[in-house]
């Protein structure tokens, strides 16, 4: 009768042990996951606005904590919410920031009188939207971001609609971290993983 008591104690014991590791893994997966939708956002295109550097299609893993502890740099790939069209996201590179002045003349851009090498432009697309007429010199203001799409010749970006507040960005666009085609079975595995430059 001992053992068998000693048997059912041992039983008790190592099933609310067992409980307690399985209650401990999953606050700890909860407080995971949470600190994870803080951290990181996943966003998808759906232009060729930032193509070839980004496709329709491409998701993008946002850092959503970089910018609390310093402000965009230019060079840098945002996303940022847009209210003149009720919140949309939109993903961009930075090429000026607070202070700079910004120029376009015939295709040609200049951040505070240097050129600015646009070497991802995607130049085969044969629908362009943007037009390549002169604008600027523009001087960035404080807390403003201009930003501008890597296929520059069909992105409708800061040219058009003026510079970006800081306050509505949500993030650095880091990685991609999914990719697909015209069908969402059709996945670019070579894609699938690129750091963002």
């Amino acid at each position: 009768m001992d053992a068998t008591r000693a048997k059912t104690d041992k039983w008790r014991d190592g099933g609310q042990t067992t409980r307690r590791a399985v209650a401990v893994l999953v606050t700890v997966m909860a407080v995971l996951v949470s600190v994870g939708a803080l951290t990181f956002r996943v966003s998808e295109l759906s232009s060729v606005s930032m193509s070839p550097t980004l496709l329709p299609g491409d998701s993008v893993l946002v850092n959503r904590l970089i910018y609390y502890f310093r402000p965009p740099r230019r060079g840098e790939i945002i996303a940022f919410h847009f209210p003149q069209t009720g919140g949309r996201d939109f993903v961009k590179r930075v090429i000026g920031v607070h202070g700079d002045v910004v120029q376009e003349q015939d295709g040609r851009f200049t951040v505070n009188g240097s050129v600015v090498h646009v070497t991802r432009t995607a130049l085969s697309d044969p629908t362009p939207t943007a037009t390549t007429a002169a604008l600027g010199p523009e001087r960035v203001p404080r807390d403003r971001l201009y930003v501008l799409g890597d296929n520059w010749r069909t992105s409708l970006d800061s040219r058009f609609w003026g510079t970006v507040d800081e306050r509505d960005v949500v993030g650095e666009a880091v990685l991609i971290c999914w990719s697909h085609g015209a069908h969402w079975w059709d996945v670019r595995w070579n894609r699938v993983g690129r750091r963002l430059e």
